[in-house]
Formats: structure tokens, sequence, C-alpha cells
């Protein structure tokens, strides 16, 4: 082998390299992101060096990546376009041979590894750990930059007035916007099985009292069961017919109000954009099969992005989770996500979302109170079931 050749394919091999390298950084860039939303900034990690001042500076680990990548970028562009000889070709060939190595860098480098994120993102959250153990290499050239970015941002907090520091509230609201995207309409429904509602064929009587019962301002309507909805009816509506006013309607059932229906599937994002472009603040949620799954308010929606809203008629309840040492007493509505995070430790099912979902899955049928089962690790035993609901659920980590 000449040693043209052998100088070539070392180029060629370098700029692969980095490429591929580049591609693992994007693929762990992309998950970095989504994590840094999660926790809105509590995600850095350490530059050593001196000059990372006392205790080091901390940078944002999706900043980190993204900084590396552009390196790797570049390098590969640039070993790229000289192992093909750019500057001894005429100045169009040359220009053409710079644009191929730039474009295809790019697309192995960053597009792909970004698409392939977005189509599987496990991929992502197994490239992000690899990817992070990659970067030591780097950490000396990124200290200069950091330096540089807390003088200016100093600089720029000494000319602006203080703001205020993002509280947990604040921290939290800011988490429910990110996530009602990425959240269905049935996670966050009344159930089917706590549903409320009056007959068509009730007496107005009926009516009134189911209103006073339930303390609801508005009752789904039905003909005969759940999965056949007429509309919504209004307590507002019915001071007339309970006054025994003169313009009051004859028959309750002329204050029946259509309401719309939506697919289990739908997010609450688009939801709560169809609940501010209709008058309906109320719709019934329907399965595949077109059965009555649950219902959904503006207020549900409202709730997942600035957390639980009480009025006058809310009672206290036992919290969703309660731990009593190495013991965790689960609400069956609780999800799995909250679930993980109070016994840190990820518990997920690819089919079910809830607490009492997961235990209907891992058994196979309706659950007993009393029964017990083991599961990544931790004794579970079903406390309460009512009416073929799993309600109260007992985590203890076995030793």
């Amino acid at each position: 082998m000449s040693p043209d050749t052998a100088l070539l394919l070392t180029a060629l091999g370098i700029a692969l390299g980095a490429c591929l390298w580049a591609a693992l950084l994007a693929l762990g860039e992309e998950a970095a992101f989504g994590e840094t939303l999660h926790t809105l900034g509590d995600a850095p990690v350490a530059v050593a060096g001196p000059a990372a001042g006392k205790g080091g500076a901390r940078v944002q680990l999706h900043r980190t990546l993204h900084v590396v990548r552009l390196m790797l970028l570049v390098v590969a562009a640039a070993t790229a376009a000289a192992a093909l000889g750019w500057w001894q070709r005429p100045p169009l060939a040359a220009a053409g041979v710079l644009a191929l190595a730039i474009v295809l860098t790019f697309i192995v480098g960053d597009a792909l590894p970004r698409s392939a994120a977005r189509i599987a993102p496990d991929l992502a959250e197994l490239a992000l750990p690899v990817a992070r153990r990659t970067l030591p290499p780097f950490l000396p050239l990124l200290a200069p930059l950091t330096l540089a970015d807390r003088r200016l941002h100093a600089l720029g907090a000494a000319r602006r007035p203080l703001e205020p520091v993002l509280g947990a509230a604040q921290r939290d609201m800011l988490l429910g916007i990110f996530t009602i995207a990425d959240t269905t309409v049935q996670e966050v429904m009344t159930p089917r099985l706590d549903l409320v509602g009056v007959d068509i064929a009730a007496s107005a009587p009926d009516v009134l009292a189911a209103f006073r019962h339930s303390e609801h301002t508005r009752l789904p309507v039905w003909d005969g069961t759940p999965d056949s909805i007429m509309g919504v009816v209004y307590a507002r509506d019915l001071v007339p017919l309970a006054m025994g006013l003169a313009d009051a309607p004859a028959r309750w059932q002329d204050l029946v109000r259509p309401t719309p229906f939506v697919p289990e599937t739908k997010t609450v994002d688009s939801q709560l954009r169809d609940f501010q472009r209709g008058p309906a603040d109320l719709a019934i949620v329907v399965d595949e099969f077109g059965g009555t799954s649950g219902l959904i308010t503006r207020e549900d929606i409202l709730e997942e992005i600035v957390g639980e809203i009480r009025d006058e008629h809310d009672v206290d309840v036992a919290p969703a989770i309660q731990r009593e040492g190495d013991h965790y007493s689960v609400d069956g509505r609780v999800t799995l996500d909250e679930l993980s995070d109070a016994l840190g430790t990820p518990i997920v099912h690819p089919d079910v979302s809830t607490v009492g979902g997961l235990v209907y899955s891992v058994l196979g049928r309706v659950p007993r109170a009393g029964e017990e089962l083991t599961l990544d690790g931790y004794r579970v035993v079903v406390e309460r079931v009512d009416r073929r609901r799993v309600t109260r659920v007992t985590f203890q980590r076995q030793r």
C-alpha cells in the first residue's frame, strides 16, 4: 500500500469515526434535552479543571453534548475534505467536494441520529449514558467556554434587576405545560365507574335530588346505560323549573344540551384547544368500540397544569401515596410514573398506566382484597377492591 493510499484511508477513517461519535452525541442530546425539560435545569454536569473556578463550573448536559458534537462535525468535515484533496481541484469542483463532505457529515452525524431518536426514543435513552462517558477528553476544551459563560452571566446579572427564583409551584406548572402534549384524555378523565348522571326517563324531582346529592353543576344524561349518552344538563338551567316560574319549560328533558364525544387517545392539549374554541366545557370520552370510557372537563385539564383545584364541596382525602418506613400505601388510580418517583425504582408496563391496571395485568383476573404478588423486588398486597376496582395497594421492598 502506497503512503498516499494509507494517508487517504487514515483521513477517511478519522472522518468516519468523528461522524459516528457525533451521531452518538446527537442521540444523547435528544434524550438529555427531554430530561432537562422534565427537570427544568436540574441535570448539570461538572466541568473540571483550573478554569472551572472554585467548586467547578456547571453546564447543562444537553448543551455540553451540543458543543462537543459541533467540534466533531467540524473535524469530520475538514478531514474528509482534506482527504479528497479539494485544493488540488478546479474552483468549481473544489466547491462541490467541500459541499459534499459537509452535507454527508451533517447527514450521518446529525440528521439521521436525530430522526432515529424521534422514531425510537428508547434508543436515545440508551445512548445518553454512553455519550456522557465519552465527554471527559473534551472537558479541558469546554472549561474556557464555561468560564466565559460565567463571566458574561455575572456581567449581565449586574446590569439587570434581580429576577425571582423559579419556585417549586412555578416549576410544577411549567412541567405541566410541557407534558400535556404527551398526555391523553384517558389519563386524566373521570372513569366510567365514577360517573354520576341521570336517566332521560327520570322525573324532575329525581333529577334535582341527583344534583343535590352529587353537588355537581352539570350531569350527563343517558338513555338506560352510560353507553348511550344523550347530552348534559346544567343545574342553572333547572332553576326556573325548580322554582315553578311561569316561563319554565314543561319537561326538564328539553333542557338537555348536546355534548362532544372524544376518543381516549386524544391529547390533553388538543382537547383544551377545543374547549377554548367551543362553548362546551365537558366532553364524553369513548373507547375504540364507541362505548363510554369516562368524562373529561376543562377543570381536569387545568388541574394537570396548575395542580389540584379545591372548592367548597371538596373533602379531605388520604394522600395518593402514603409512606411509613419501607411500606407504601398507594391509591389504585396513581400513575406508574408517580409510583416510580415515590419508590425510586422504574415501574413500567407497556399496556397500562395506573397501579390498579398493573395489578390487573399481572394477575390476569379481577383481584381480591388481601391477595399478594411479587413485582420488581416488591411485595405487593391488594388492600381494597371496590366494585372490581383496585382502590388501595401496599408496596414493601423485599429483603
